[in-house]
């Protein structure tokens, strides 16, 4: 009998999650997104690498919550809880204003995707 009571409630548990995870999925859409943060300009490539992985460091370290302000993702019906970092990565920027002078730049590039409210018409 114990057997069967347990069985039971497996059964309806299961049955009811289910009908929310299929909920959930029919009233969201995911989206992706790409950001782009700047260092300021060195005098050294290697320290635009530096200055560029600290930033990266900084953002890919962040909760959902702080990262939609961070990335700039759009607010509207936004579940900002959703927001995940797919890859990120540093590069630098080569830029000569004067001859014989180069500067450079930290570019850290954040890929992401996040999930938004659709509502249903």
């Amino acid at each position: 009998m114990k057997k069967l009571l347990a069985i039971s409630f497996l059964l309806l548990f299961s049955s009811l999650s289910v009908a929310d995870h299929f909920v959930t999925l029919g009233n969201y859409q995911f989206r992706t997104g790409t950001s782009t943060f700047r260092t300021e300009y060195v005098d050294q490539k290697g320290n635009a690498y530096q200055e560029g992985h600290r930033i990266m460091t900084d953002v890919t370290g962040q909760r959902s919550f702080d990262l939609s302000r961070t990335l700039r993702v759009p607010p509207s019906r936004l579940d900002v809880r959703s927001i995940k970092i797919d890859s990120s990565y540093v590069m630098v920027r080569e830029l000569s204003r004067v001859p014989d002078q180069i500067e450079y730049q930290g570019l850290v590039v954040v890929n992401y995707h996040y999930r938004v409210r659709v509502s249903r018409d």
